[in-house]
């Protein structure tokens, strides 16, 4: 567990619990509001529609409300306007931020009876925080399209798919959108005969056309849940209709589309890359393959020899009743899966083809199966090396990352902030098998996370904390690779008495002398370095144009250097004690509740108390911190590099 460095456990630590003074009265900086660019993509209005506004230039915006103002006028009927708050949302956890507007209570009041009609609407978006407003939008003079019923007019575009959840694309008008409803096929007459179980009757059968993001095309597959998962053929006519979110009105376009085929076995053809560690994707590519569903699914079976790579490690024998079977992970299309080199953790051993590196030969067959039988398609045959252990970690910056950024002065070189922050957590774990990243990873299942963010939400102004939990508070051996350091964990809570994890950079004021006074741990270097631009001690934050040039150029680079190297030292320290650091030699008996190192040393896993501003912030000589040689050793057993 991450028992980092706490700044209310550093305090107690150097006799100062009751030693603070309240700190000084900050200087607060007039804010200013942001302008944003508000997008509406929609201009075909249902009465199940809900108006998505997308705020294009907030993904690092901080703000926890919105109030909506709308105002329109009927093409020749009566003006309307509306002012309301509304839930503000984000795009995954660090994209941009929206608002949805319900059409039915929004705008279908003002409806005239007509069957559709049109109507110029402005909408403004106001986005604020506890201190008020902080940003501000407006869309003007849109011209909406209002129409109560949709009718699904499609057609077939190219062959018709020859293996089971194989799709064809439909091009044409009509499609509803996800929150409206959805759009159907269905089998006006038609069977599928494979085998087991000979024809069946398709009639009746409902299909979904699932939405691609426009009203002018869907995808239309041979689901697997109505053609079954086994060889054979086809045929089926239909007609498409349009069913709404709460279940009425149906609308039936007039257009029949017709499918006939074969059905062929479903097959493996290759797999990328030939090569992998535990926890990483590999791409198997093929055609005919199916995900779980209702009454149907499919297993993949590793059916050969697997040879470790370490000689003193036994040849283990897959044949037969030793074959390793596995679920199919992400079945993204019939001919695209996504599968882990997969490891379980049981006790203190790791099960699982990723359990060790190593060397597999063999096949690797598709097990389809539903309610009338199994089909064994046909196998991929060769070598895959399952590599030695690489940790991946993701540094996930949080909105509330920019706001502290933004106190501090410095919000406008947070990417060359990031770029230090990354640079010194780059060079502590050189010569370990870890990489870092900005953006969520894409090639591996397994990895760890790190929030960083801006206050500590536990309320101790801790400066880091893991917060992972794995059923033992110390993970010897890096058995675990999907360590989550941020959000919160109960276990940890309960065990711990802390609930949240992640770097949280608004807690390294208490370094500041001026901020907290009194405070024997507070370096005069945090008020040389970040006074100029720290609206709290008098300074003016960092301009734009300030960067690479100008007067103030080099004390801002000595404070992107600062902060980076101490957010980097944080970060570095946090990670270690979700690798399983600070390591005894007892440890890989039973992890101990030892989580720094017994004798400081100016070492990356000393305890918070013992690692001053100076050396965090590498300055009067003092860093980076290293990790001990029995640290170093025991990164270096559970992260080779290959």
């Amino acid at each position: 567990m991450g028992r980092g460095a706490a700044l209310v456990g550093s305090m107690a630590l150097l006799g100062l619990s009751g030693a603070c003074s309240e700190p000084a009265t900050p200087v607060v900086a007039e804010r200013p509001v942001r302008g944003v660019t508000p997008e509406l993509a929609q201009r075909l209005v249902l009465p199940d529609s809900r108006l998505r506004v997308r705020l294009i230039g907030t993904d690092r915006l901080v703000a926890d409300r919105a109030r909506v103002l709308l105002k329109g006028q009927v093409e020749g009927g009566d003006a309307f306007d509306a002012e309301l708050d509304v839930e503000l949302k984000r795009e995954g956890d660090v994209g941009e931020l929206y608002v949805e507007l319900e059409a039915a209570a929004l705008f279908w009041p003002q409806a005239p009876s007509s069957e559709e009609w049109f109507a110029r609407v402005s909408i403004a978006v106001s986005l604020g925080d506890e201190l008020g407003e902080v940003a501000h939008g407006e869309l003007r003079e849109l011209r909406l399209h209002f129409v109560r019923e949709l009718a699904p007019e499609l057609a077939v575009v190219g062959e018709a798919p020859s293996f089971v959840n194989g799709s064809v694309r439909l091009e044409g008008e009509g499609m509803l959108r996800p929150e409206e409803g959805q759009t159907w096929a269905v089998v006006v007459a038609g069977e599928v005969s494979s085998t087991p179980g000979g024809p069946r009757d398709l009639s009746g059968e409902r299909l979904p056309v699932r939405w691609m993001g426009e009203r002018s095309a869907g995808e239309l597959r041979l689901e697997p849940g109505v053609f079954g998962v086994h060889p054979g053929s086809y045929q089926v006519t239909m007609r498409l209709e349009n069913v709404s979110a709460n279940g009425e009105p149906r609308v039936v376009g007039s257009s029949e589309l017709t499918l006939a085929g074969a059905l062929q076995p479903t097959f493996i053809a290759s797999l990328s890359p030939q090569g992998a560690s535990r926890g990483q994707w590999v791409e198997l590519r093929g055609r005919g393959f199916v995900g779980a569903g209702q009454g149907y699914g499919m297993i993949l079976r590793y059916e050969g020899v697997f040879e470790p790579r370490d000689p003193s490690r036994p040849t283990r024998n897959l044949e037969g009743a030793r074959a390793l079977e596995r679920a199919a992970d992400q079945v993204r299309s019939d001919e695209l899966l996504l599968q882990e080199v997969w490891y379980s953790v049981e006790g203190r051993d790791l099960l699982g083809l990723g359990a060790e590196p190593g060397t597999f030969e063999g096949t690797i067959s598709p097990l389809l199966y539903d309610v009338h039988g199994e089909t064994v398609g046909v196998a991929w045959s060769g070598r895959f090396e399952v590599l030695p252990t690489r940790q991946v970690v993701w540094l996930k910056y949080l909105p509330a990352f920019t706001r502290a950024l933004e106190s501090f002065g410095l919000g406008n070189v947070e990417r060359e902030i990031r770029d230090r922050i990354l640079a010194v957590a780059q060079r502590d774990y050189q010569g370990v098998n870890m990489v870092f990243v900005e953006e969520e990873p894409e090639d591996f299942a397994a990895y760890a996370v790190v929030e960083i963010g801006g206050p500590d939400p536990s309320g101790h102004q801790a400066f880091g904390y893991d917060n992972t939990f794995n059923d033992q508070a110390k993970d010897t051996g890096n058995l675990y690779l999907n360590d989550y350091l941020g959000g919160i964990n109960r276990q940890s809570g309960e065990a711990f008495n802390v609930l949240f994890g992640g770097v949280f950079v608004e807690s390294f004021t208490f370094y500041s002398p001026t901020l907290t006074p009194g405070n024997r741990a507070a370096s005069a270097h945090f008020d040389r370095v970040f006074g100029p631009f720290m609206p709290g001690l008098g300074g003016v934050p960092v301009r734009g144009s300030e960067v690479g040039s100008g007067e103030r150029a080099q004390a801002i680079e000595e404070a992107v250097r600062v902060a980076g190297n101490v957010v980097g030292n944080t970060l570095v320290h946090e990670v270690g004690h979700s690798l399983g650091l600070t390591h005894l030699v007892q440890d890989w008996e039973e992890p101990t509740m030892v989580f720094h190192n017994p004798e400081p040393g100016g070492f990356i896993m000393d305890a918070g108390a013992d690692r001053s501003f100076e050396q965090r912030a590498e300055l009067e000589g003092e860093g980076p911190a290293v990790f001990n040689p029995q640290n170093r050793a025991y990164l270096q057993t559970i992260l080779p590099l290959d």
